[in-house]
């Protein structure tokens, strides 16, 4: 009988070998200590390579919904749900799956201080304590403190929210979970499962192998959004109009102006050797997204990475049977696939992944003026040639 998708470890040492064994004693509380004591075991870049890093905030935070097992948040206000749950038995998985959507449903209702005062309370502390969290842990990368309550605010509004369930042999199918996405069609989460197995080395170590596996689920949705400070005019179709946007840091609307900026130079230079390759529209935001198929199962994004200092380009598929049946369709190209790309590029082609491949440009400064141009040339270059690699592949078998 099929057990596992994976294979134990084997431990190398002094010339000997040992199969690891997997051990099961370990309680929720213990991997939630884990989880939030180490939160670079998460693989956060499999997921979302935008939500890194991520920033422990407390535990066992009070909602409507009930006690939250982990929050953290980003250094662009951001935030991240963790739910850690053994799997015992059928009914705690759906269990699990429902609360942790209660939990994004709750915080939609919420404002920044709604959840500052929460915060506040479990941590017995005073003052903005989510901010200053982000600002101790990333002091060179958080965002203004205006503009930080100013994202986590909109977050909260539209239920943006990274949903994380992390447990010990986690082994659940895209049916069951869709019986409780069908109700949460207004929110804007991706929901990831992450398993956490735990092997003994000796019997004073152990080890933790922290992966998302194979059905992992991301909700993709289209929204259609109206941006604080801006109506439809009468012909609402066509166009948006700004107006006064009271509350908004001026900060806040720069950067909204960069981006906007920034990806219209882009696009307006951008010219793909694939004439068939759709041109992406103008974004308001840290992405870009290209998708050289038929459908939006795959794509291809440019983005911005502050709490990183990068940019970066990488090519990924949706978390769902069809982005998986595309993954596994092109598996037998990907020794012409690496070969074409060259050794700069970044692999995560796993079967359990649903990450592709990916390039970083490092920079001090990502919204520098000097380095506009070579961030405009990098994302030009690496486009086009993931879109030369992966198009004519995709037409041979959608």
């Amino acid at each position: 009988m099929k057990k596992t998708a994976h294979g134990n470890p084997i431990h190398f040492s002094k010339g000997k070998t040992n199969a690891l064994e997997r051990v099961h004693e370990f309680s929720e509380k213990q991997i939630q200590d884990l989880i939030f004591d180490h939160p670079e075991c998460l693989p956060i870049s499999d997921i979302d390579e935008s939500y890194n890093p991520v920033i422990p905030i407390c535990t066992e935070l009070w909602t409507p919904a009930g006690p939250l097992d982990i929050l953290m948040v980003t250094p662009n206000g951001d935030l991240v749900i963790i739910e850690t749950k053994l799997w015992y038995n059928p009914e705690a998985r759906r269990k699990v799956i429902a609360q942790i959507l209660d939990y994004a449903k709750e915080f939609s209702k919420w404002s920044y201080s709604d959840l500052q005062r929460e915060i506040n309370k479990r941590n017995k502390s005073k003052g903005n304590v989510l901010y200053d969290l982000a600002a101790k842990h990333q002091p060179d990368n958080v965002l203004s403190e205006i503009d930080f309550v100013d994202a986590v605010n909109r977050n909260l509004r539209i239920g943006k929210i990274l949903l994380l369930i992390a447990g010990d042999g986690i082994r659940e199918g895209a049916k069951e979970i869709s019986e409780f996405l069908n109700n949460s069609a207004s929110l804007n989460f991706t929901l990831a499962m992450v398993e956490m197995p735990i092997y003994r080395v000796n019997e004073s170590e152990i080890i933790l192998f922290p992966r998302t596996t194979l059905k992992t689920t991301e909700i993709q949705k289209i929204n259609i959004e109206i941006p604080e400070g801006f109506k439809l005019t009468q012909d609402a179709m066509e166009e948006v109009v700004e107006t006064n946007e009271k509350g908004v840091s001026e900060e806040t609307l720069k950067r909204r102006k960069f981006f906007s900026s920034f990806w219209g130079e882009f696009i307006e230079q951008l010219n793909f050797d694939d004439p068939g390759q759709v041109i992406p529209d103008i974004s308001r935001t840290q992405n870009l997204y290209i998708y050289p198929g038929t459908n939006k199962s795959t794509w291809i994004s440019c983005y911005f990475s502050k709490g990183t200092s990068r940019v970066g380009v990488y090519y990924r598929f949706q978390n769902n049977q069809k982005g998986q049946v595309i993954k596994e369709s092109l598996t037998p190209y990907l020794d012409d696939i690496k070969e074409e790309l060259g050794e700069k590029v970044n692999w995560q082609w796993d079967d359990s992944l649903p990450s592709a491949f990916s390039i970083i440009l490092p920079l001090t400064d990502i919204y520098a003026k000097k380095n506009r141009k070579k961030i405009i040339d990098f994302f030009s270059e690496w486009t086009n040639k993931f879109v030369n690699t992966i198009r004519p592949r995709l037409k041979q078998i959608e």
